[in-house]
């Protein structure tokens, strides 16, 4: 760059986009319209403005990526901004749609190589997901189970019934063999052999699904701990709960008089934190309203609720993926191998008129305990590796009436358990839980290079926008 493109440069990356006073700005809506995590938004709107700085600088036409082009599409809704914008590029910059003429995708695709090139020689290699990928789902590379064996539980119960007749008779020669005493000493050592191996198997299926997620993806690796919270717990009121606690430990909130009913609560000072800043406009607003009600106006915001979608996109991908499919049939084996000898046992003494009842309440007690056993122990494995050390069990009640009943109205170490038990405060909001764990595995810059990404990767994602016209 010369001297005078330094200076855009430096002028465009620097423009603001959000305002601190709004709830709903640019950012937070582009996330929550898009499922996008705050780090892949953040790089979308960095690499939005390095093609924005290319077409001012540039007189050929430049094409975006398809993620690239959602961002514009955006920007240029916030007419003001947009306008701004392009004044500070000292060009308008015009969207020009794809119209499906004849010759149309040659001229893309020379686009594309032209605005690549361009980019390489101002700002190194390209951020190759950005630029490649279609949405921040199809950034997350975790290698799904085939749909033929990913029966849902209902089908692996259906398949289970219709064996259990014909595996009967299996069963049958060697039952006729075993007396009550012994049965009722085998069925035991069976039941908790059965516990150990899908303890065994359901901690290994998730593990390898987890770390591959982990590992093998960048922004994944970048979820903030905020991110974090709401995607492990499926709550965005513990969330709200860390924001206030921060707003009390920074001195951004206060109470006023001696009462322990969770009122009077008024601001002092201001954040540029977007979630913090709303919670301070609201108790600015609404002064006489007690903590439970803040917490709660904030826990329903959509720069939290937005968190939830990609919590279940990310739990999606891990509930699908091969590992856990794989395991699972495993799991639904070491069952049937169990039921079916229970059950057969339960028919053979059935048809022999022989006493049935304590192994019915066997069989009862042991689906109990499977079924809830089973029904939870993703959850918790999901929320634990999400949370590691984080604890999350906290009260909210005791806990805000704790904040209230502290005389210097900041929060002791232990009370901030949410986050700051991790090392995360406001002043860390750069580090995530995943960087400080896989330390082997570098963090990319939002400029990663990759070789393999072709000129064309991105040319057919370009399809429904022609880019922007030169001079």
């Amino acid at each position: 760059m010369n001297k005078e493109e330094k200076e855009l440069w430096k002028k465009v990356k620097a423009f603001k986009l959000d305002s601190p006073k709004e709830d709903y700005g640019f950012s937070v809506k582009l996330s929550h319209e898009n499922k996008w995590s705050i780090q892949f938004t953040e790089d979308a709107i960095l690499e939005y403005k390095k093609f924005m700085f290319l077409a001012a600088i540039t007189k050929s036409m430049v094409s975006p990526s398809h993620i690239i082009d959602v961002v514009w599409h955006q920007h240029l809704t916030f007419s003001h901004s947009y306008k701004s914008f392009c004044e500070l590029l000292g060009k308008s910059i015009n969207h020009i749609p794809s119209t499906g003429k004849v010759g149309e995708r040659e001229v893309l695709k020379n686009a594309v190589s032209f605005t690549k090139e361009k980019y390489e020689k101002y700002f190194d290699k390209q951020n190759v997901i950005i630029w490649s990928v279609t949405s921040f789902e199809d950034s997350i590379k975790l290698q799904q189970a085939s749909k033929n064996w990913n029966l849902s539980n209902s089908q692996l119960i259906l398949v289970g019934v219709l064996l259990l007749i014909p595996t009967f008779f299996l069963w049958k020669p060697i039952l006729l063999k075993i007396g009550n005493p012994e049965f009722i000493l085998i069925a035991i050592m069976a039941l908790v052999i059965s516990i150990l191996l899908i303890e065994y198997f359901v901690r290994e299926g998730f593990n390898s699904a987890y770390n591959t997620l982990v590992h093998d993806n960048e922004y994944i690796r970048k979820l903030r701990p905020e991110e974090s919270i709401v995607i492990a717990t499926r709550n965005t009121e513990q969330l709200a709960l860390f924001k206030l606690n921060n707003l009390f430990e920074n001195k951004l909130i206060e109470t006023k008089g001696n009462d322990n009913n969770l009122k009077k609560v008024t601001t002092i000072k201001k954040t540029e934190d977007v979630v913090e800043n709303s919670i301070l406009s609201f108790v600015k607003e609404n002064p006489e309203n007690d903590l439970r009600v803040v917490l709660n106006e904030a826990s329903n915001k959509p720069f939290l609720t937005r968190f939830l979608d990609i919590g279940e996109m990310i739990q999606d991908k891990i509930v699908n993926s091969k590992a856990i499919v794989e395991h699972k049939i495993t799991i639904s084996f070491i069952l049937f191998l169990l039921y079916s000898f229970l059950f057969s046992r339960f028919i053979l003494g059935t048809l022999r008129d022989k006493p049935v009842l304590i192994l019915m309440v066997f069989i009862v007690f042991s689906l109990i305990i499977f079924y809830v056993y089973l029904m939870d122990r993703y959850k918790v494995l999901y929320k634990k590796k999400f949370l590691t050390t984080i604890d999350t069990h906290v009260d909210t009640d005791q806990y805000l009436a704790g904040i209230l009943s502290n005389k210097n109205v900041v929060l002791a170490g232990a009370l901030t358990a949410l986050i700051v038990a991790s090392g995360y405060g406001p002043k860390k909001k750069q580090n995530t839980w995943f960087e400080s764990t896989w330390t082997t595995c570098s963090s990319c810059s939002s400029c990663s290079s990759c070789s393999s990404c072709s000129s064309c990767s991105s040319c057919s994602s370009c399809s429904s926008c022609g880019g922007c016209g030169g001079d």
